[in-house]
């Protein structure tokens, strides 16, 4: 951690004096602060197809070796010229834990790995889950990757992401009962009189939700500190509950019935790591910063903005979404979203990018334009051809 705020002050010298061109990370990092010298580039490079990079991975030799996903990240470094390249782990996600707890994952060759079994089918089975003392398995594995990548790349951002309680939950009981959970149990805490209740419990059981929440309140604490604990810097870190969001789960839903986990996770390890809540407007964005936890989330991003058909960001959100980055000194992360990048022509790429990058100099608020998905039909050529436009036409 104290390499990395030394490479800010740096690079916050290095730009103000105009001392040559910012490296990827001291541009990431001067854009956390003030106006860099372009928009920057992220690629999250989880989403690529291992064989993209090289024939010979595959993701049952990387749910098994550390040294491959070194291997193959060290290969998409070599490939991929964006500023920032989010260390991925291709092992789905088991990394975050739930494979050591009892989750069952199917692992083939050419397939993300996929949950298709839970540990927790009843009540009963939640006091069976126990809380990690030390990192196994997966999540230990996830670690040693992470210590690794953190020695071997100083001059990368190495950002962990923990799954938080509403994930985890999802994780340990499945996607199609956890949210039959939730439901259950906020109808009987807001049925206004008792026959109600009385009828809701005899077809379902409202206590197992927020038991279940607390099991992945207390094991989201313990995996960050398990980080901590082993050596792992957590800054940049991310808290995340993706699954909360829409469509999934109203705001309103979520603010009574998952947010008071999160805010325990988050005051428990401090306060150090990012607890961002995906938003699909504008609207709730700014919303998120009334809110004492979600307005310590860093920068803006459109991940689950509507898309037009072709799948493209709906462009009447460009700038709104700049302005509110530039009113509250952050960044907005605009996707390339993989659909999009996969069907376009460069002409239509290129119309793309030379559009968002003027607004972002009209407005002078700091974007990032950020590949999240490579996928098959796309190419990594394609992805660099995207961040060669931004180099061209994201200068301020």
């Amino acid at each position: 951690m104290a390499n990395l705020l030394l490479t800010m002050g740096k690079a916050l010298l290095k730009h103000k004096l105009h001392l040559g061109e910012l490296t990827g990370l001291e541009r990431f990092m001067v854009a956390a602060v003030t106006l860099a010298d372009r928009a920057a580039t992220f690629l999250a490079a989880t989403n690529i197809e291992p064989d993209m990079i090289d024939p010979k991975f595959d993701y049952v030799l990387l749910s098994q070796s550390v040294e491959a996903n070194l291997e193959l990240f060290d290969l998409v470094r070599q490939r991929v010229q964006a500023d920032v390249v989010a260390m991925p782990i291709w092992m789905g996600l088991m990394n975050m834990g739930p494979a050591d707890l009892g989750t069952v994952f199917k692992i083939e060759k050419r397939r993300v790995p996929y949950s298709v079994d839970y540990p927790i089918k009843k009540q009963e089975d939640i006091a069976k889950v126990q809380i990690p003392e030390q990192p196994q398995g997966y999540l230990e594995m996830y670690f040693d990757i992470m210590k690794e990548v953190q020695r071997r790349y100083p001059d990368s951002l190495c950002m962990l992401s923990f799954d938080g309680p509403w994930d985890l939950a999802m994780l340990l009981r499945g996607d199609r009962d956890l949210p039959k959970d939730m439901r259950i149990h906020r109808d009987y805490a807001e049925a206004k009189d008792q026959a109600k209740r009385d009828k809701i419990r005899r077809f379902g059981n409202p206590d197992i939700y927020p038991a279940i929440m607390e099991l992945t309140t207390r094991l989201a604490i313990r995996q960050i500190q398990l980080a901590a604990e082993d050596g792992l810097s957590l800054m940049g870190s991310a808290l995340v509950d993706q699954y909360a969001s829409k469509p999934i789960m109203s705001r309103e839903d979520y603010f009574k019935y998952v947010h008071p986990y999160r805010v325990r996770v988050w005051e428990a390890v401090g306060k150090k790591v990012n607890p961002g809540y995906l938003v699909p407007s504008p609207q709730e964005a700014e919303q998120n910063l009334q809110d004492p936890m979600l307005a310590k989330a860093q920068g803006f991003t459109s991940y689950i903005f509507p898309q037009t058909p072709e799948g493209l960001t709906l462009p009447e959100y460009d700038r709104p979404m700049l302005e509110l980055a530039k009113k509250y000194k952050q960044s907005y992360a605009y996707f390339i979203h993989g659909k999009y990048l996969r069907d376009a022509s460069e002409a239509q790429l290129e119309a793309t990018v030379q559009r968002i990058c003027g607004l972002a100099k009209e407005v002078r608020a700091n974007l990032m334009v950020t590949i999240a998905s490579v996928p098959p039909g796309a190419s990594v050529e394609k992805a660099n051809y995207v961040f060669g436009l931004v180099e061209k036409y994201g200068r301020y």
